[in-house]
């Protein structure tokens, strides 16, 4: 959330920063003082913010024309008008110049304020993500599109492109449909924003918009052009590019786990390239904060893709950290080998042979590495790496120079 606060009166903007940040600890609040800023309001990126708190009178306007140059200003969000004196005529007034609400500075509650804002802040959101492009598919209406990269019942992924010419942008749109899981889904993910959120990684995907209505949300995040890992899996990789993938992985997964969260569905397919080398985490998905008291997953439920799902994941037991550790470990098998470390002919038989069958052995130029795969791919979560920072000091700890010269000349 971000709000502006126009006011004057350095106390009163204390006054509401206090009411917002009480009941949204995370919100971005920022001040504008009119009487000492270089430039007026309405010339600030009003789009910006979800709602604009606003003095009256503000420089000794008489009237509300300092509320209807803000309004004119299309990407203007609902403003609050908020006054002294007042009374009702200059109330009625206000509404009528477009205020959203109109509250006297010294009778002010923070019950309805705040039933206010999240009224207004509700419709904005609604109001933004209007089904306007394409027949319905539930782009805000500043963008157009130019591609369905997935479609399903549910969840569709669409690139599209703001039709200022700015950039692309891929659309992943939910849509809740009762009776069909679409539910839960629909809670999944408005998770994953949240999680995502939390993260700023260079190997984390960068989300820009979020937008939720009655029957469908949106995320609005960067394009990956570069396609996926799984792409680039038909045959194995070259040892030190292998190393420089599992870096960058590895080192999306500690920034993810440094803010309580799981991934739980690692795969090549959600791993995606930036430009020609630089790979970049996506779809969260399934994943599940660490912190939460409750999983909305529900308990007892298998998510994640059985070729890479650690052995507990698959029995639906509790799964933490480690968990996403030995779904690495099933990327870096395949990264070196070109081949998928466990295979059978159903998902049960998967998830059985992760459970039961012999550990992967790498080929005899990769035996350098044969014990930190071991390690990573362990039954056993107590006998896994505990942490994937581990797993990376590891291989620093290992020559891969040398490594790289014996696998080459082999």
């Amino acid at each position: 959330m971000r709000f502006l606060i126009i006011d004057d009166d350095a106390e009163y903007r204390d006054l509401l920063r206090y009411h917002l940040e009480v009941e949204w600890p995370d919100a971005g609040v920022d001040d504008y003082q009119p009487s000492s800023a270089g430039t007026s309001p309405s010339s600030l990126e009003l789009a910006a913010y979800d709602a604009v708190l606003l003095a009256h009178p503000i420089r000794g306007e008489v009237g509300f024309e300092g509320l209807s140059r803000l309004l004119r200003n299309g990407d203007c969000p609902p403003v609050l008008v908020f006054a002294h004196p007042s009374d009702e005529f200059m109330a009625v007034d206000a509404l009528k110049a477009g205020a959203a609400s109109f509250f006297p500075k010294s009778r002010i509650t923070h019950q309805r304020l705040i039933t206010t804002l999240r009224a207004e802040l509700s419709t904005g959101l609604s109001d933004r993500s209007s089904l306007s492009l394409a027949g319905g598919i539930g782009l805000p209406p500043s963008y157009r599109l130019v591609d369905t990269l997935h479609s399903s019942d549910i969840v569709s992924v669409y690139l599209a492109e703001a039709k200022d010419g700015g950039r692309r942008l891929a659309f992943k749109v939910i849509r809740y449909v009762p009776d069909s899981g679409g539910g839960r889904l629909f809670d999944r993910f408005l998770q994953e924003y949240e999680v995502i959120a939390q993260v700023e990684h260079p190997s984390v995907v960068k989300i820009f918009d979020f937008g939720v209505a009655d029957d469908h949300a949106y995320i609005a995040m960067e394009y990956l052009a570069g396609g996926s890992l799984a792409d680039r899996l038909k045959q194995a990789l070259e040892v030190d590019t292998a190393l420089d993938y599992l870096r960058q992985i590895g080192g999306a997964l500690t920034a993810i786990h440094a803010a309580g969260i799981l991934h739980r569905d690692l795969k090549p397919g959600n791993i995606m390239f930036r430009d020609a080398e630089t790979l970049v985490l996506i779809d969260f998905g399934l994943a599940k904060s660490m912190k939460l008291a409750a999983a909305i997953t529900g308990a007892g439920q298998i998510f994640g893709t059985p070729y890479y799902m650690s052995p507990e994941q698959g029995h639906a037991e509790p799964a933490d950290a480690r968990s996403d550790v030995y779904s690495l470990g099933c990327v870096f098998y395949e990264m070196l080998t070109g081949r998928r470390p466990f295979m059978a002919g159903s998902a049960m038989g998967v998830i059985y042979k992760h459970a039961h069958a012999p550990r992967p052995r790498l080929n005899a130029e990769l035996q350098p590495l044969q014990a930190c795969l071991d390690r990573m791919l362990a039954r056993d979560p107590r006998e896994r790496y505990q942490s994937v920072a581990e797993v990376l000091d590891e291989l620093d700890a290992l020559n891969a120079h040398k490594l790289s010269t014996a696998t080459s000349s082999a």
